[in-house]
């Protein structure tokens, strides 16, 4: 629904209302954010590393490797961000659900040994992000891209928990914190 309300994609093409693409069928994991009665609040999905090159690498004019990599460390274990989609809710106080799904896929790129994640998100967005903690960079030149105005990013992990700890203790609490409203689905 946010994809047409948005423009993000032409309702031609989608008659079953569902968007997919290459990704979803070996390389990807998806997490929803349910409410008490199993509706859906909002999604997110990281895209693994695999034979198809992250979108990021494929839509954008990133800045050389070698510099990304002088920055923000060596990139030995990158995924890429995709589908965050959360739709207002009156039910839910600001960004909680936006959280929600952040702390889930940060858990799971710790878990699974993730060095950096890359985004290609709208500007607001990436502004956001920004602001309730998490130390994005930009890792290319900004452009219109499906619809909005979009920023490549990277977030490294090496230093992302420690940062937290030190700077922003009570996101680094809800990270640690346990929750059961997000689910992590795998197309694998």
């Amino acid at each position: 629904m946010m994809c047409q309300d948005l423009k993000w994609l032409p309702d031609e093409g989608y008659v079953n209302q569902e968007e997919q693409d290459e990704y979803d069928k070996n390389q990807s994991l998806i997490f929803l954010a349910l409410d008490e009665s199993g509706n859906c609040l909002g999604t997110s999905r990281l895209i693994l590393p695999g034979e198809i090159a992250l979108p990021i690498e494929a839509n954008f004019d990133l800045y050389p490797r070698e510099f990304i990599e002088a920055i923000h460390g060596k990139l030995t274990y990158c995924m890429e961000v995709s589908r965050f989609v959360v739709p207002q809710n009156l039910h839910y106080k600001n960004h909680e659900i936006t959280l929600m799904l952040c702390r889930e896929m940060i858990r799971t790129c710790i878990t699974m040994g993730v060095s950096h994640t890359f985004m290609s998100i709208d500007v607001r967005f990436y502004r956001l992000l920004k602001m309730i903690g998490l130390r994005l960079a930009e890792i290319g030149e900004t452009k219109l891209y499906m619809g909005s105005k979009t920023t490549p990013g990277i977030l490294a992990f090496q230093s992302l928990l420690p940062n937290l700890k030190v700077n922003k203790p009570s996101l680094y609490d809800f990270l640690a914190a346990e929750g059961d409203m997000v689910k992590e689905t795998s197309h694998a």
